[in-house]
């Protein structure tokens, strides 16, 4: 089988991402605000590089890892990430940063440009160790007219290994076991990408989102499409949310993700 390493699914905060049940919002524009982190792996550890898009929009749903559907389905994948919210709607801003705390250690965000979209990032260095599992605490102070002030701790996605398994016979369904996370408050997803019409690209996908208890299974019904491809890979992530009301009827969302194969911290 071959296995190719992929952009973390967590990366675009907001857009597209599909993790579990979403908070429903109002219809006019309100605050919406993101902070997202994804491991990395490095040569003594683990690494992250936390991500904040703070934007003014209305009718988006927020991602929570909270009561997740538990089913698979069918659906297209592309290599290429999408467009990020941040670059759809107006940016707003948070403060002039961002105090992002770790055990031992207190980094900063700060806005920079990057293409269309405006994101708090570190300056230096663009990584900081961590270990999958951490509480991390974030101040955002906020701006008059921009996004409100919100101060929270949150855990981050602790690391997941999944038991190695074969290609499942033709008819046969796929029994998953993975280590189970620590509680309710996080949930897996797995990407299983192929070839479709023999095509040697990556070009669909069987995406399955679990309660995060270490085990299930999917159906032959969804997994014998990409059994019998001749290109084929699979991506699993651990999840983990937290999202919190802010004044005048916005949302924030704290993202964290570990990916199985886990990426190279740069």
């Amino acid at each position: 089988m071959t296995r190719h390493r992929a952009a973390p699914l967590v990366l675009a905060a907001a857009a597209a991402f599909g993790v579990a049940c979403t908070v429903s919002t109002e219809v006019g524009a309100v605050p919406f605000g993101f902070v997202a982190l994804s491991a990395q792996r490095s040569a003594t550890g683990y690494t992250t590089s936390p991500i904040g898009t703070f934007i003014s929009g209305s009718g988006l749903s927020v991602p929570s890892a909270i009561a997740p559907w538990d089913s698979c389905r069918t659906q297209s994948y592309s290599s290429v990430a999408g467009v990020p919210v941040g670059s759809v709607y107006p940016a707003i801003s948070a403060g002039s940063s961002i105090a992002f705390k770790l055990p031992g250690r207190t980094d900063s965000l700060y806005p920079v440009q990057v293409g269309l979209e405006t994101q708090y990032k570190l300056r230096s260095p663009v990584a900081v160790p961590y270990t999958p599992g951490d509480s991390v605490s974030v101040v955002i102070p906020g701006a008059s007219n921009g996004f409100p002030a919100i101060s929270f701790k949150a855990k981050t996605a602790e690391a997941v290994t999944v038991t190695d398994f074969a290609v499942p016979a033709s008819g046969a369904r796929l029994d998953l076991k993975w280590s189970a996370g620590q509680d309710l408050n996080s949930t897996m997803a797995f990407s299983f990408r192929y070839g479709a019409l023999n095509a040697d690209t990556l070009n669909s996908q069987i995406y399955c989102q679990f309660l995060d208890d270490g085990t299930d299974s999917i159906p032959s019904r969804y997994i014998s499409t990409w059994a019998a491809a001749k290109t084929r890979t699979w991506v699993a992530t651990r999840v983990r949310t937290y999202v919190a009301p802010v004044a005048r009827s916005g949302y924030f969302d704290f993202i964290s993700a570990f990916d199985l194969p886990t990426p190279v911290s740069p």
